[in-house]
């Protein structure tokens, strides 16, 4: 019983505060070092000249942010998710697992081994390229349908209920919105891969940098932590045509209804300018974060857990 009480313990930790050991994570110790790096910079270059009363601990760490309410309800479902991760998602891998064996079998039924052999090299690049683009292109219709169908937004205004951003907001998720995420992700995951093993005429193992990929050590590298921050880092206004900078997320989290549905890409911001959902730094100035006058009833950490089901048959929740 004590024994696996330990592993219990330990396997959940290793799932959340356990992230900062981890590199796939984004609050990897490394990445969030790197993050405050540019918190820095933002700070010299922007921030003391509009407050010069406010020094930069002060700055890069406000406890509003990191220590209030809304705060210790997001590393409540940092732990509580561990939870959910180990117990339901887990079980998914099996069923991805054989799919991905299926998918290989069926593209080799149906098309015969691939005639000519290509490079480790070759494949890790369009390997980066395809899981970039089909992952970021799901990601963001999937997001979309979170803000455009009652049932998903029910679930999905937990995240957006955050009244003071930190990095830990970004795993303020509702259960039933961690299980279809990772649903998503399975599915991407699989379909790339089959296809990327079978051009490899068996099992392929993408080049990495620490375990992780080029992209999501980049991504992760450049300030991803500050999409879920106070701290105002923007990109050249026309590369955020392109990328979705971490004030633009930002803008994603604003109270204002009109803006509950704009910049809905992970990474990439094209999708958001073909569909017209794309606002740009310099189109805002003020900013708060929440669901405005529905955040009295999700401030508690069971609040978020119980509302979002009372909001499937009560609008005013």
């Amino acid at each position: 019983m004590l024994d696996e009480l330990k592993h219990l313990v330990i396997n959940v930790f290793d799932k959340s505060i356990g992230y900062i050991a981890n590199p796939e994570k984004r609050i990897y110790w490394i990445y969030i070092l790197t993050s405050l790096s540019l918190g820095v910079f933002v700070y010299y270059r922007h921030a003391r000249k509009k407050d010069p009363s406010k020094n930069i601990f002060k700055y890069l760490f406000p406890k509003e942010n990191l220590l209030s309410k809304s705060a210790l309800v997001d590393y409540s479902f940092l732990i509580f998710n561990a939870f959910i991760k180990l117990v339901i998602i887990a079980s998914f891998s099996y069923a991805a697992k054989q799919y991905h064996y299926e998918i290989k079998e069926g593209l080799l039924y149906y098309f015969g081994f691939p005639s000519k052999g290509y490079s480790i090299e070759l494949l890790t690049v369009f390997h980066l390229i395809t899981l970039l683009i089909v992952g970021d292109f799901s990601y963001y219709i999937l997001h979309l349908l979170y803000h455009k169908v009652p049932f998903l937004w029910a679930f999905h205004k937990v995240h957006h209920s955050s009244t003071a951003l930190n990095p830990v907001t970004q795993y303020r998720i509702h259960p039933v919105e961690l299980i279809i995420n990772n649903l998503r992700a399975l599915v991407v995951l699989t379909l790339v891969n089959s296809v990327f093993d079978y051009f490899n005429h068996g099992y392929f193992s993408p080049q990495t940098y620490f375990g992780v990929n080029i992209v999501l050590l980049t991504f992760n590298s450049w300030g991803a932590n500050l999409r879920h921050s106070h701290i105002k880092l923007t990109y050249f206004n026309w590369l955020e045509n392109w990328i979705i900078s971490p004030f633009q997320h930002q803008i994603h989290h604003s109270s204002q209804k009109e803006l509950y549905d704009k910049n809905l890409g992970s990474k990439l911001a094209v999708w958001d300018k073909i569909f017209g959902t794309l606002v740009k730094s310099k189109d805002v100035n003020n900013l708060e974060v929440g669901l405005g006058e529905k955040d009295k009833h999700y401030k508690s950490f069971f609040q978020n857990i119980i509302n979002p089901f009372k909001s499937l048959f009560n609008s005013n929740y």
